[in-house]
């Protein structure tokens, strides 16, 4: 999904049936009954598709510049909210922020600048009737401008709720920076709170010949979403390279702490699973060598309370075919599902059996034909 035709785009919708029963190999297929198909009203391609914390909006980005919010109605369809020119160059990535702290959307381009921006109310006269009550409608207002890249920022993530408002955003000048919102009831101030040389900690030799894909920097970076870990990511480059960084309270420092497996001719996209209770982590990569990864970290647990979790490599396990190139991947809220799309012109459900070897349970093919549901599932395991 680095980029999507600019027409239309497909967003799918859960049952109500599916999602009541177990997510077993057999069912798994059914939890998806309907798509909608909807018009881009973008004027270029769009490069970011992302969904706030309930799952009941939605964010589109596009090269035209412009950003557009989308709303899920009462009768289960998708309508275009709002749109606003966000930016002076390429949109690039979306991120929604935890709803405790409003309603916050955070955007990087090609214009260098990261944009935090805030949605509000605001009350309506209605023209044809003066006596009528007002109406409230909201508008997006730009709220900070963080401007420290020397190049075009490349993905942009909010942190998980407990970390507080922080937000985490890499560029193509090789450079991982970490802002925070100080106090939440002003969002004018971010102060960068840690920054980190990506490229300069590169041990892919071989690729880091490669000018093209060196000037592509950090290209994708995901959140640790545990609880009791300290702040922690997992970044990539267009190098190939994928890194577990983490803050070290002794040094006041982001530092390296794990190196996972390369992938040849860059990185495109990487997700953090959720941990719900378990003893590992779970990270996916997706890179231009046409391979989706799953990378399993454990966690030895320190007997010092002022001594912080490590992390080391157990396994990694190379999904799919190899045959198509996957531009996307996405954990569903317990980690136990993984999607990823690309190429192929189809989203694909992973799952893990009893042996811990990831499998196909589900593909979901895009159909743009007329009259077609957009639809089409592969039920076999």
């Amino acid at each position: 999904m680095t980029s999507f035709a600019p027409s239309t785009f497909q967003v799918g919708a859960p049952s109500a049936a599916g999602s009541q029963q177990p997510q077993t190999d057999e069912n798994f297929h059914s939890s998806l009954s309907s798509s909608q198909q909807l018009p881009s009203l973008h004027l270029d391609y769009i490069h970011d598709i992302s969904y706030d914390h309930y799952g009941r909006r939605l964010a589109t980005c596009s090269g035209d510049r412009f950003i557009r919010v989308w709303d899920l109605n009462s009768q289960g369809e998708w309508t275009s909210h709002t749109e606003w020119q966000a930016h002076r160059g390429t949109v690039n990535r979306l991120s929604w922020a935890h709803p405790e702290y409003g309603q916050l959307l955070a955007s990087c381009g090609s214009d260098q600048a990261v944009i935090i921006w805030e949605e509000r109310e605001m009350a309506q006269q209605p023209q044809q009737q003066q006596e009528a009550p007002p109406t409230t409608a909201t508008h997006w207002v730009l709220k900070a401008q963080l401007t420290d890249a020397r190049k075009s920022v490349t993905c942009v993530q909010f942190a998980p709720r407990h970390l507080g408002l922080k937000i985490a955003t890499g560029s193509a000048d090789g450079f991982l920076r970490i802002y925070e919102a100080i106090d939440v009831m002003n969002l004018i101030h971010w102060p960068m709170n840690g920054s980190m040389d990506v490229l300069g900690d590169s041990t892919n030799d071989e690729s880091a010949m490669d000018s093209l894909t060196g000037l592509l920097g950090v290209t994708a970076l995901a959140w640790c979403q545990g609880r009791f870990e300290p702040p922690t990511l997992v970044v990539g480059t267009g190098r190939g390279d994928v890194s577990v960084v983490r803050f070290s309270d002794s040094s006041r420092a982001w530092q390296t702490l794990v190196k996972l497996p390369i992938h040849h001719r860059g990185v495109l996209d990487l997700a953090w699973a959720p941990n719900v209770g378990r003893s590992y982590h779970l990270i996916a990569s997706a890179g231009k060598d046409r391979s989706l990864r799953v990378n399993r970290l454990n966690r030895h647990l320190s007997t010092k309370s002022s001594v912080a979790n490590s992390l080391d490599l157990e396994s990694s396990q190379v999904l799919g075919d190899g045959m198509t190139e996957v531009w996307r991947c996405a954990w569903n809220v317990t980690g136990t599902v993984l999607a990823s799309s690309g190429d192929g012109g189809m989203v694909q459900l992973w799952k893990s059996n009893f042996r811990g070897e990831w499998k196909c349970v589900g593909e979901i093919m895009g159909d743009i034909s007329a009259g077609g549901d957009g639809l089409n599932q592969n039920t076999d395991p």
